[in-house]
């Protein structure tokens, strides 16, 4: 087409009626352009992620851990017997101790409380083989014991769960100084994230019982699983040696240990034991502050985690079942001091919590042929038209003026019967100029 006619239809382009469909198809344009923008950031920048929820009903079910902590933490008598007269974490106790005559981990095994202390009988599925029992020592709760499963459940009944009976001391009922009652601390979590006494990011997943001395408790479980996608602000890990608990507690720990200079038996810290009143006090008001207030940051959580739920749905204190006489009984003796419970499925079913990537390529070709297809009246077909079109009028010609200037010879129209013309204005639409 020549140079002077393509002007000359650029011009009519913007007069009278033109200038608004020109106008009208300049905006389109524009717009179909910001949304091809947009829909190439959702598919490789800023893909949207949506939640899925559903239900499983699993042929096996895993127990979660249960960590128990007594209350009170701490044995009154031994406390006294050493200078300490109330809760370690009041720093003013501290003042009598004699750090020469007893080490902190030493003082820490004599004013604990052993399982034999804390445990009458326990089994998971009716025997005590199934479950693994580990302790956990801490500084306010003192040492804790965590109970893990050791096999997978294929009932969810009240006889295939968990039976606990722990006890308490008569003496413990007595000094008892603590804010609870005497009692146990039950904390129901995730096998693979460890009990810890320091406050962990979104709960550590991690419910929480309490249950005073001389207590029967029926607890029904649910567990919810939850499946996350990792992004730049909200990292989570698949790493099966990995734990948010742990990393959480090692960052206060050794944030608490690196002001003290000195660290406690409670810690996991290749600094020594603090060994005088004034690093004492350091330590232990460092980690009062802190290990409820850290702003530890560096610890994601696990992609694939699970929630336990728990669902008291009978709880007597005082009074039980005697079924030989069919009629309730007043407890006496050792039973007063004594806790039972049970905690069990009642289902197999799952709820899962999943989230998954809600953009594709699917989606990408339905958005951009919707977006052309609807403002610019364009179908692949179309595009193909004005593709072809578009390189007959403005890049074939420019061709053609570089080689007739490179030749120094005047271009002269070829024979149509040997070479394809392209499309003039008037064959557009399939018909040939007369």
């Amino acid at each position: 087409m020549p140079e002077s006619s393509l002007k000359q239809k650029c011009r009519e382009c913007v007069k009278g009626y033109n200038l608004l469909k020109t106008l009208v198809i300049v905006v389109c344009l524009g717009v179909v352009l910001q949304q091809i923008s947009t829909c190439i950031q959702k598919l490789f920048v800023d893909i949207p992620i949506t939640t899925y929820t559903h239900f499983d009903f699993n042929k096996t079910i895993l127990y979660p851990s249960l960590t128990f902590c007594r209350e009170p933490p701490y044995k009154f008598q031994k406390l006294l017997d050493h200078g300490l007269h109330a809760h370690p974490r009041f720093t003013s106790t501290w003042v009598s101790f004699n750090f020469s005559s007893i080490t902190l981990d030493d003082l820490w095994d004599e004013i604990t409380y052993t399982d034999d202390e804390m445990f009458v009988q326990y089994g998971l599925n009716g025997d005590p083989q199934n479950v693994e029992l580990k302790p956990m020592l801490g500084f306010a709760m003192g040492r804790c014991y965590t109970m893990n499963p050791k096999i997978l459940s294929t009932q969810a009944t009240k006889t295939t769960g968990y039976s606990v009976t722990l006890r308490h001391s008569a003496e413990d009922v007595a000094t008892s100084t603590s804010v609870h009652p005497p009692g146990y601390h039950v904390h129901v979590h995730y096998i693979r994230e460890p009990y810890t006494e320091v406050e962990v990011y979104n709960g550590g997943l991690v419910d929480h019982l309490y249950v005073n001395v001389g207590e029967t408790m029926d607890v029904k479980l649910k567990v919810d699983e939850y499946v996350m996608i990792s992004s730049e602000d909200d990292l989570c890990t698949y790493d099966d040696h990995y734990s948010a608990n742990v990393c959480t507690a090692q960052f206060v720990w050794d944030e608490t240990g690196a002001e003290a200079g000195c660290s406690g038996p409670w810690m996991d810290s290749n600094l020594p034991r603090c060994d005088n009143f004034t690093s004492m006090r350091t330590l232990i008001s460092a980690y009062i502050k802190s290990y409820n207030g850290h702003n530890c940051v560096v610890c994601p959580r696990f992609c694939r985690s699970y929630l336990y739920n728990t669902y008291v749905t009978a709880r007597q204190s005082l009074y039980s079942w005697d079924s030989t006489g069919n009629q309730w009984k007043a407890k006496s003796g050792d039973a007063t001091l004594q806790i039972q419970l049970y905690l069990y499925f009642n289902s197999m079913m799952v709820s899962v919590y999943e989230e998954r990537y809600n953009y594709d390529w699917n989606l990408f070709l339905s958005d951009l042929g919707g977006s052309i297809g609807f403002l610019l009246g364009l179908s692949v077909i179309g595009i193909m038209d004005v593709l072809g079109k578009g390189w007959c009028l403005f890049i074939k010609p420019c061709f053609k003026k570089a080689k007739s200037q490179a030749s120094n010879v005047p271009t002269v129209a070829e024979d149509s019967g040997k070479h394809a013309q392209c499309p003039t204005p008037n064959n557009w639409n399939g018909k040939t100029g007369e």
